[in-house]
Parts: C-alpha cells; sequence; structure tokens
C-alpha cells in the first residue's frame, strides 16, 4: 500500500481540461531525480525545502544535500521550513525532530504553526491553502527563489487516478498530472524535483543512510478520496505522463489568443472568426482559460458549453448564449465575450485595503475614508477610455461599461487573470502570459529553472 505525509499532496490549481497523452514515463531513483534537478541550475539561487517529517519531504532534503556535497561548485543555498499545524498530538514533537535533523546536517531550518481558529469542514484544503500562504512567507523572509516540496510519482500516480475517476473525457489535460512547478499566487516557485521517484527507492534511500520518517495516520483514514485511491493501487513503473505536450498545448492555446483575440473595449473582447478554425484541444484549452477570465472564474467551461459556443458561430448575426458568466453574442466576423450583467458585487474598500471585485479586479484604497465600488464604469473612470469608432452594438458597450467597477478618485483597479490568480500549472505559464497582455494586467514571475 502506497503512503505519503499528508502535507506532500497535490496543490489545488492543478486540475485544467483537455487533450490526449502519450505513454508514462518510467521512475528515476531519488538521487537520480535530484542529480537532474541541480543540472538545471546555473546561477546562484537560495531554495526552501518544505520538510514535514515523512519519508518523501526527508527524503527531499537529505538528496539535495548529499548531491550538493558532491557538487561543490554548486552555486545553491539550502534553507528548510517545518509548518506545524497542530491538527494532532505530537505534531509540535515531530517538527523539532525535524529540526534536529536539520542542525546536523548545517541546513538553517525555522518552524512556523498555524496559528488561530480551525474550520469544521473543509480542514484538508484550510491546512493546504495555510501551509503555502506559511511557506511563501518564510521564502519571502529568507530570499528565496523557489520552494522545494517532496511530491513523488506515487503522488502523481494516485492523482492521475482520481482524475480520471471523476472525468468524463479520457483526453483530459488534467490527466497529464501534477506540473514540476507552479507558481504561487505570482510571487513564488513551488517545485517538485521528486516527481519521478517511487516512494520505496526514497524509503530505500534513507534507510540506507540510516534515517527513519514519520507516518502520518491520515494517509490511511478511508475519509479522504487520497487514501481510498491509493489503498488500490498497486505498485506500477509507469509514474505519469510526459508533459511537453501539456505544454506545447499552452503554448499553441496562447498564441491562437495572441493572434486572434482583442479587447475592443475594457471588458469586451472580440473573437474573429478564424479562431474557430483552429484544432478541437487547442481552442477548447484557449476558451476555457479566457472564459474563466472574462467572468471571473477558477475554471472554465466545460467541454459541452464549449460545444454549444462554436456552434454559435453557424448562427446568424445576433445570436446569444450565456456560459461561464458570460455573455456570448454572434456578430459577422466573430463572437463579442462579456461578463453577464448580474450578481455583479458591490463592495466597500476600507483604507489600506485591497479586495478582490467580482474575481476580476484587485481593488485598492489608497485614500483615509472608507470607498465604496460598485458595477458599472463611469466615463471618467481610468478602466473606461472613449468608444472606438468602429461600431458596436449599444447593448454591448453599455454591458461591457456595467461590467466594471466604478471607482472613486482614491481606489485603484489592478485586472485579475482568475484561473490562475491562486496557483498557476508551470505548463499553462504561456498562456497565463498571453492572458495578462491581452487583459492589460499585470505579468507572471518567470520561472526560474
Amino acid at each position: 500500500m502506497l503512503t505519503a505525509s499528508a502535507s506532500e499532496t497535490q496543490l489545488p490549481g492543478d486540475d485544467l481540461p483537455g487533450e490526449s497523452m502519450p505513454a508514462p514515463v518510467s521512475a528515476l531513483s531519488p538521487e537520480a531525480a535530484i542529480a537532474a534537478f541541480l543540472d538545471r541550475i546555473n546561477h546562484p539561487l537560495r531554495l526552501l525545502v518544505a520538510i514535514s517529517g515523512g519519508s518523501d519531504s526527508t527524503g527531499l532534503l537529505l538528496a539535495l544535500h548529499v548531491q550538493l556535497q558532491a557538487m561543490p561548485a554548486k552555486p545553491v543555498t539550502l534553507h528548510a521550513a517545518t509548518i506545524d499545524h497542530g491538527l494532532r498530538d505530537g505534531s509540535a514533537a515531530e517538527a523539532e525532530t525535524v529540526a534536529a535533523l536539520c542542525a546536523r546536517l548545517g541546513i538553517p531550518h525555522v518552524i512556523r504553526r498555524w496559528a488561530g481558529d480551525k474550520p469544521k469542514t473543509g480542514i484538508s484544503a484550510a491546512a493546504r491553502s495555510a501551509r503555502y500562504q506559511l511557506l511563501a512567507g518564510i521564502a519571502k523572509e529568507i530570499g528565496a527563489a523557489a520552494i522545494l516540496t517532496g511530491h513523488t510519482a506515487d503522488d502523481q500516480i494516485e492523482t492521475i487516478a482520481m482524475r480520471e475517476k471523476r472525468s468524463r473525457n479520457p483526453a483530459a489535460t488534467g490527466l497529464a498530472g501534477m506540473a514540476c512547478s507552479v507558481l504561487f499566487e505570482n510571487s513564488i516557485w513551488i517545485t517538485r524535483p521528486l516527481l519521478r521517484a517511487r516512494r520505496q527507492a526514497i524509503r530505500a534511500f534513507l534507510q540506507a543512510k540510516g534515517l527513519g520518517w514519520v507516518d502520518d495516520p491520515s494517509n490511511d483514514n478511508p475519509a479522504y478520496e487520497r487514501a481510498r485511491i491509493r489503498a488500490r493501487l498497486s505498485a506500477s513503473p509507469q509514474i505519469g505522463i510526459p508533459q511537453n505536450q501539456r505544454l506545447f498545448l499552452s503554448q499553441q492555446a496562447a498564441t491562437l489568443l495572441s493572434t486572434h483575440a482583442t479587447m475592443v473595449l475594457p471588458g469586451l473582447v472580440n473573437l474573429d472568426n478564424a479562431l474557430f478554425e483552429a484544432p478541437r484541444a487547442i481552442l477548447f484549452h484557449a476558451l476555457q482559460a479566457l472564459i474563466a477570465t472574462v467572468g471571473g472564474q477558477p475554471h472554465g467551461p466545460g467541454q459541452d458549453a464549449l460545444v454549444r459556443l462554436i456552434a454559435l458561430c453557424e448562427q446568424p448575426p445576433g445570436a446569444r448564449l450565456t456560459l461561464g458568466r458570460c455573455l456570448a453574442h454572434r456578430h459577422r466576423n466573430g463572437i463579442y465575450l462579456v461578463r453577464e450583467g448580474r450578481n455583479l458585487p458591490h463592495d466597500r474598500v476600507k483604507p489600506g485595503e485591497t479586495v478582490l471585485w467580482d474575481g476580476r479586479w484587485h481593488i485598492s484604497n489608497i485614500g483615509r475614508a472608507e470607498s465604496p465600488v460598485q458595477p458599472g464604469g463611469t466615463e471618467t473612470d481610468q478602466t473606461f477610455p472613449t468608444l472606438p469608432a468602429s461600431p458596436l452594438p449599444v447593448p454591448l458597450a453599455a454591458l461591457a461599461r456595467q461590467s466594471l467597477p466604478g471607482i472613486g478618485p482614491n481606489l485603484l483597479a489592478v485586472p485579475v487573470i482568475a484561473p490562475y490568480q491562486g496557483f498557476l500549472p508551470g505548463f499553462d505559464w504561456p498562456l497565463a502570459v498571453a492572458l495578462a497582455g491581452l487583459f492589460d494586467a499585470p505579468g507572471f514571475l518567470s520561472p526560474c529553472f
């Protein structure tokens, strides 16, 4: 039976639909996986290793330490951090045991505790979110370029199995598994150097070095889907799918949008007819991310809704449909996309506060008084310039204006790329960059490896 530390499970933001995958690839030893990772680094970097005391993260830290000792010229500095969630007896003692190991290895280490009240439901997701918030804070304090986690080939197998169970589409891009690297809140890259190493090989490596590890009992708790999947999976040398095809899909989707999508007004995107002639997998991937961004949603619409959108191209001008909180309007040369005019929020922003408005804008109050934010840009807003000379349906132009936040002089509005504002899988970085350009949003941090 496969086991894993609770702190070494998949990140949110890895599930994105769409494309057939090639054959799985073979596993590497932990030493070989770390050597391959370090070979990609040719400039000085400080790396933060997230270590819980489980076999995966302990193996990650030790393999990095051993390989760097054998590569004295490699300009890499290691730091380590343990997040104590305080959810079970003994967690504080386990964190101290990790601190002692790091001291023996000469690796700086810090313990952070997840403080405050814990939710009654959704505890796993809340703990994961807290963990990465705390790790990102530590990384910023020490100037780390990336956070390294101990996700393994076994985690990848389990993730793909769970996605296969949930997906109606055998060609879903989520079946590529977890990305090797994920950008967290556009501030720090989280990297998984052991994603091609099996857990049993990692444990054999630790045993050969005379080291043990902590087993979290929640790993065997059938209340959790991953534990149930883990219990029925047999050992396999296949660990998932090469991810270069997944990256290629994102690159092609980015090129498609950059070539055929334009922002004719703030909040109103035009898709020309040629866009819909693209290969179906590329088109679906581009449209899902684009519609999620226009609608301020973490995920785009499903395959059935996208099929209906493509069919709209065969309808006469003026035909419409709604999907993903967006209105799609057929016109002679393509399709307009705009946020629907319903369920737009009314918020108030305190001085010094930043709020996420409708999943699409970060609104910051730089004044001294609380200010309202409500739907409906005005012609004096910085977000809504003069209408272009080219004719547009008047109701669409009005709807685009209504979809914008109406803000006063002490408020700043910054566009958000909704599907990637929390976690951006590395293989979708090109698509995220293209969307940031289209929506005039801040760019995304470049991969550091």
